[in-house]
């Protein structure tokens, strides 16, 4: 009896062996993909290790690619890659979202990020891919008056009383304010919209929550509430005005309209209310465009207030343009398609993009049921697989000296160069799931910077903890720059270049 329990003993553990250590380590399909780290294959223990307290390992990752390849093992059951092959099997093909994104529903309710499935994800965002397309964004009169009223009546005041006073001001801060009204005027209509830019103290209670919500913070639930509430009550604010004939300076709800209308018409059962459904996006949106800002145009203003000669050379591109101020209730802003022009402006946003992605995480997907072939390895169905815009935006291959900031590589002569630059950068994603406000936020983001870099010049007070979070949104780590703004003057221009000199007012101290 004691020979049997212990054959039966051996045969459980040399079983158990097998199956947990030496068929996934020596036998399996992904056996024979290079492990990030000995344990991977056997165990997560050690990405789970690098992703502790809400960090992404993303560093981690990035120095296993350089050591191993485009493709590695990062558990049992996750694989990381970073090739063009990986970028459009993964992300233009049949891979669905893993479970994680279902955190990301709003009010309990799936939205365009959190849908898991890519049928009612391209459903739902066929609704709204025509307000958020570039030929509608050019031509929309909505998009140039909330423009006006919110960078001629509300930003370009601030920003000269700082000139003028030459007190620091948090720049990071008034990004987000600028993010959220922006995003908030063209959801809901000016007349709707949030006013963070001038009101400081709903500006701090709702970045908090944001912060809380996204970050699992205490008081997660308190915030999530508190969002949820200001968000409804935006919705209701603009479902009353769509139901009236807007004039004067109030712009319309364009996308809340919009969906709304879509959502009524579908003609099939809906699993959500309506109102519900189109609360979820809206805050989805608010908070993609809140981000947007507080990352990308705080590392944008760090990388310049660090090159005042390129700065300066940026300014000289911007004064091709009509100057704003001083500011009117009726001057006109640039066009879309001035602004789209601009070729250093344009190398410049594209490379803060790839240095400082607003998500440099993995962005994972799950293996179809039949498989894939991704390098020539074989995947089974049902694995973890991501691409990561901070792996692919490194490859010194294709961006020489990959960590630098170099927005001139954009203005490369060679066709082909930049070609490769391209089909490399992943700042909005690609596929389906590609983001669906790419354009709104590209014009925000050089609306923003034309009317900032034409009229001062900015200097940086304090920038301590300006490098970048390991998580999934990833802004600063001190979550703050503090600049100084001196008026620019125009002093004379040179020949027929379109060229300009500029003296800068000294603000008396």
């Amino acid at each position: 009896m004691l020979n049997l329990t212990l054959l039966f003993t051996l045969t459980s553990a040399v079983l158990l062996l097998y199956r947990y250590v030496i068929y996934p380590a020596f036998v399996s399909q992904l056996s024979k993909i290079p492990p990030a780290h000995f344990t991977a294959p056997v165990s997560n223990f050690w990405i789970r290790s690098k992703r502790r307290n809400g960090k992404t390992g993303i560093q981690s990752i990035f120095a296993a690619h350089k050591r191993l390849g485009p493709i590695v093992q990062l558990s049992p059951n996750e694989l990381s890659v970073a090739s063009l092959d990986g970028l459009r099997q993964i992300y233009t093909g049949a891979f669905e979202k893993t479970e994680w994104y279902s955190e990301l529903a709003n009010l309990g309710i799936p939205n365009l990020v959190s849908m898991l499935e890519n049928k009612p994800h391209s459903l739902q965002k066929r609704m709204l891919s025509h307000v958020y397309s570039k030929s509608y964004l050019r031509s929309s009169i909505d998009l140039q008056e909330l423009s006006r009223v919110l960078i001629v009546e509300r930003l370009l005041p601030i920003l000269q009383k700082a000139a003028e006073s030459a007190e620091p001001f948090d720049a990071y801060s008034l990004n987000q304010a600028l993010g959220a009204d922006f995003m908030t005027s063209y959801l809901f209509g000016t007349g709707n919209s949030t006013d963070f830019i001038r009101n400081m103290k709903a500006r701090k209670e709702t970045m908090q929550n944001f912060r809380t919500k996204t970050r699992g913070l205490p008081g997660k639930e308190k915030a999530s509430r508190e969002l949820d509430a200001l968000i409804l009550s935006l919705c209701e604010s603009a479902g009353a005005s769509s139901q009236k004939t807007i004039s004067g300076a109030l712009s319309h709800p364009v996308v809340y309209s919009e969906l709304s209308t879509r959502l009524s018409k579908s003609g099939s059962p809906l699993p959500n209310p309506i109102n519900l459904a189109v609360a979820s996006e809206m805050l989805d949106h608010l908070g993609a465009g809140i981000e947007t800002t507080r990352i990308t145009l705080t590392y944008l203003q760090w990388e310049l207030s660090r090159d005042s000669g390129l700065q300066d050379q940026l300014r000289s591109e911007l004064l091709t343009l009509p100057p704003l101020l001083p500011p009117s209730s009726e001057a006109n802003l640039h066009n879309y398609a001035d602004i789209d022009g601009l070729p250093l402006l344009e190398a410049i946003l594209k490379e803060i993009i790839r240095v400082y992605p607003p998500s440099p995480a993995l962005l994972p997907r799950v293996t179809p049921q039949g498989g894939a072939v991704i390098e020539g390895y074989t995947i089974p169905g049902g694995i973890t697989v991501g691409t990561s815009a901070h792996c692919m935006h490194r490859n010194p291959s294709v961006f020489p000296s990959p960590s630098t900031f170099d927005p001139f590589r954009w203005l490369d002569k060679s066709k082909v160069k930049r070609r490769e630059m391209d089909r490399w950068w992943w700042g909005f994603g690609s596929g389906g799931r590609m983001c669906l406000g790419s354009h709104f936020a590209t014009y925000m983001l050089k609306v923003l910077i034309v009317t900032i870099y034409s009229n001062f010049q900015t200097e940086i007070v304090d920038d301590e903890g300006i490098e970048q979070e390991d998580t999934f949104l990833a802004g600063p780590k001190g979550e703050k720059l503090v600049l100084t703004l001196r008026k620019v003057e125009e002093v004379k221009e040179i020949g027929e270049t379109g060229l300009y000199r500029f003296a800068i007012q000294q603000n008396d101290k």
